[in-house]
């Protein structure tokens, strides 16, 4: 902690013609989460600061959360960097973000703005995984070579818990590229060291242009050597395929994934899922969570684009995962359109079919409608969503309704109605035939740099994903007010 606030010392003891910045979050909540026995107040905040002079990039965050419950709280100067950028040279040193393979050996992401709080541990901490160590980056026209080492952070594992459960994995990495006729090759190697086990991984990846409205990314990582127990190198691997299509009004690509035995160490990458990630709720709540341990798919989709306000866009989903005699095959087809009537008037409609095996969902049907219509100049407006879904489980009908109606005035006020309702069993009582949330938010842009979120009512959670990452979203009843703020 004392090395933080050296930091901070010079952090604004520098130059003053220097660029610096910073951004913070803070997030008051007084209301009830599942498994607690009464409602409570919490605060949680997060401060980070940027610092720029010539070739050198300093930053620095921190962040806090504090409830009535000791075992939850707690302060943590989360992160601190110093990174110089000259002549092809990139040098970190500190916390920082890779990824390897698109994921697929390994990923290091920030989620802006998320908050993740386990059911199990039952603190919140921002929604981050990075790496703290060191990496040296050379590249030119032709080539670029890249050295890695550090600990990994486990997210899910909140700050309340010492550093070595939520860095558990020591990874060294080693990546090397060419570029040559628009193409480029690259080999990487992985080192992943913890308790438990010790192993390593190799990939190789090749990607480019085959004209200028095609390309492509393909991608092999396999296992090495390790003092796993019982573990088949034959048997485990990575291979992801990728080809893109764009031209004048079409466009489309299509994905392939067959992976195996492939979680590296407590989770530390995160390979395509070759899953839709939707903006419609019901759907983004249903979605499918990829399993590298086993499982192949693939993933199609295509758009047609007759003019800047008119998309049509067509998906399909395929994802297998088979557990000695048991296969589970999810299945999804995704329809959406989108257009503009008449003067300020937005339309967005779309219907999915599924069937999730996983969760026990067959003929899983949804459909949503969004309309938005702006008046008198583009000074007000309102905006209706309106989302429908229905599927079988266990010879019972499950059904769920979504709504928001949100009324703005510019881009300044923000007013919205919630309401969701289910009759999902695993949600409903016994004494009632359905669950109703409902919730009204009110958000506040002051200007580019604030902007006031307040939130009042009962908000369904479940399973959500951003950025292609999924996690788990408590329920809340109460008040919660977010201050974003950037200076």
């Amino acid at each position: 902690m004392k090395y933080f606030y050296t930091f901070l010392i010079l952090f604004f003891c520098m130059p003053v013609i220097a660029q610096f910045s910073g951004s913070n979050l803070t997030e008051l909540q007084y209301g009830e989460l599942p498994g607690d026995p009464e409602s409570f107040g919490s605060i949680y905040n997060k401060l980070n600061l940027n610092y720029g002079y010539k070739n050198f990039k300093f930053s620095a965050g921190a962040q806090l959360y504090q409830t009535p419950y000791s075992d939850r709280n707690y302060f943590e100067p989360a992160w601190i960097n110093a990174n110089y950028l000259n002549k092809g040279w990139n040098v970190n040193i500190g916390n920082f973000n890779e990824t390897i393979g698109r994921g697929i050996l390994l990923r290091s992401y920030e989620i802006p703005g998320g908050l993740l709080e386990d059911i199990t541990f039952r603190s919140k901490n921002y929604f981050y995984r990075d790496i703290l160590g060191g990496s040296v980056e050379y590249k030119n026209k032709k080539y670029f070579v890249k050295g890695m080492w550090g600990y990994s952070l486990n997210n899910v594992i909140p700050p309340t818990q010492d550093f070595d459960l939520r860095r558990e994995d020591e990874i060294l990495a080693f990546s090397g590229g060419y570029h040559f006729y628009k193409q480029t090759f690259e080999a990487s190697f992985l080192k992943v060291k913890n308790s438990k086990n010790e192993a390593s991984y190799g990939l190789g990846s090749l990607s480019g242009t085959i004209s200028p409205s095609l390309s492509y990314y393909t991608a092999y990582s396999f296992y090495l050597d390790g003092d796993f127990e019982n573990y088949e190198a034959s048997n485990t691997y990575a291979l992801y395929g990728s080809l893109n299509y764009a031209k004048g009004k079409f466009g489309g690509s299509f994905e392939v994934k067959d992976y195996s035995n492939f979680l590296i160490g407590t989770g530390i990458n995160e390979p395509p899922a070759l899953v839709k990630e939707h903006t419609s709720k019901l759907l983004n709540r249903s979605t499918h969570v990829l399993i590298p341990q086993n499982e192949r798919g693939i993933q199609l989709e295509a758009y047609y684009q007759p003019s800047l306000f008119n998309t049509f866009t067509i998906n399909y989903t395929l994802a297998d995962n088979s557990f000695e005699e048991q296969t589970f095959k999810y299945r999804e087809v995704f329809f959406e359109a989108t257009t503009s009537v008449g003067k300020g008037t937005d339309l967005k409609f779309f219907i999915d079919y599924a069937e999730d095996p996983f969760k026990g969902e067959d003929d899983r049907i949804s459909a949503g409608a969004f309309i938005e219509q702006s008046f008198n100049n583009d000074k007000y407006g309102a905006k209706l969503e309106s989302e429908w879904q229905q599927f079988e489980r266990d010879d019972s009908n499950v059904q769920n309704i979504a709504n928001t109606l949100t009324f703005r005035k510019a881009s300044k006020i923000y007013v919205s109605i919630i309401s969701e309702v289910s009759t999902d069993p695993f949600l409903v009582s016994d004494s009632k035939s359905k669950k109703s949330w409902f919730g009204g938010s009110l958000k506040y842009q002051l200007n580019n740099k604030h902007s006031f979120q307040l939130f009042g009512g009962e908000r369904r959670g479940g399973p959500a994903c951003n950025a292609g990452v999924c996690y788990e979203v408590l329920d809340f009843k109460g008040v919660e007010l977010r201050w974003n703020a950037r200076f």
